[in-house]
Parts: structure tokens; sequence; C-alpha cells
């Protein structure tokens, strides 16, 4: 190739890279469309409405908590299999959900 050619192929990727930077967006969307698609983007569960949830105590918002499952015919069943096996492939999987709390006091959703 010729310094030529090399010239232009150097200007040419240099005017792709600048032009493809300012299309980039830095701003969030603040369409509905945008926030849409944001909120599609989250990962997890959403906290509930707490709207009128704690008995009049304000201020009333969501919180996660540990969940304490109750015991059902497959716990036990996992808990037998699992006394057979030396460790809980699981032991450290702590479950959260969500509880409305105002003050100290928590309340169902």
């Amino acid at each position: 190739m010729s310094i030529r050619s090399h010239e232009f192929l150097f200007l040419t990727i240099l005017l792709n890279l600048l032009l493809g930077s300012s299309c980039v967006r830095t701003t969030p969307l603040s369409s509905p469309e945008g926030m849409l698609m944001e909120d599609k983007i989250r990962l997890g569960s959403t906290p509930p409405s707490c709207h009128n949830r704690c008995n009049a105590c304000n201020p009333c918002i969501a919180v996660q908590v540990p969940t304490l499952p109750g015991e059902s015919n497959h716990d036990q069943l996992l808990r037998a299999s699992s006394e057979e096996m030396p460790f809980s492939m699981y032991s450290n999987y702590k479950p959260l959900g969500w509880k409305c709390r105002c003050r100290d006091q928590l309340f169902n959703p």
C-alpha cells in the first residue's frame, strides 16, 4: 500500500470513531418507552406498593426481609437426603421476601 492509501485508511477509521462516539447517548431516556425498556432490563422482584398497608402508620416503606419457609413434604425429603450427604449444596441460600415496614413493625403488603 502506498502512503496515500494509508492516510486515507487512517482518516476513514478516525472519522468512523469520531462519528460513532457522537451517536452514543449519555443521558437516560426520559420518554415512557425508554422507562419501560429500563424496567424490562432490571432483574429481580420489584417492591410492592405499601400504600395504606401499615394501619395509618407513616412512613410505610417496602423492605426486604429473610423468609422463614414452612416445612412441607418436599422439605422433609430434602432434609432426609441432605442427612445422607456430608454437606448441603445450597447451605448459603437465604431467600428474601417483601414486607411493609413502619418504625419497628412489619406488615404484609
